[in-house]
């Protein structure tokens, strides 16, 4: 698997689909086999459902807080049990749906330093591969 990262291009393109309503993202995610992280981390896991859960989720809080974005909301995290119709890919691990008062707040986060140094070395620690897609109602 290939694993896909947020890119300016793609973040550019949904803020001007989005504008300023509030957005669900929704998470597929695809766990590694083992925690594998690349660089020194101040609180390693030992599993990647632990580097997500315990490291991601709370750093991605700290952050969140600590750039003063509020309303961010985790609205389901499950396993997937199995695929009613899906294709030969599409067995990934777990979802995450969160939602945001705007898009721009999750930007504001995934573009900072704090993210990069803080939540961003759990996520790749954890996943080998996910895919991320903005909804509104």
């Amino acid at each position: 698997m290939i694993l896909y990262d947020l890119t300016r291009a793609a973040l550019d393109a949904a803020a001007e689909a989005l504008g300023p309503r509030p957005v669900t993202m929704v998470n597929l995610l695809w766990f590694r086999p083992e925690v594998a992280y690349a660089a020194e981390v101040a609180d390693p896991q030992p599993d990647p459902c632990s580097a997500l859960y315990k490291g991601y989720g709370p750093a991605f809080a700290r952050v969140s807080q600590a750039l003063g974005v509020e309303g961010v909301q985790r609205v389901f995290v499950g396993h997937r049990a199995c695929g009613l119709v899906a294709g030969p890919q599409d067995d990934w691990d777990d979802i995450v749906i969160v939602r945001y008062r705007r898009f721009a707040d999750f930007r504001t986060i995934v573009e900072s330093e704090p993210y990069a140094r803080l939540a961003k070395p759990h996520h790749r620690a954890a996943i080998l591969n996910w895919r991320i897609s903005a909804t509104f109602e």
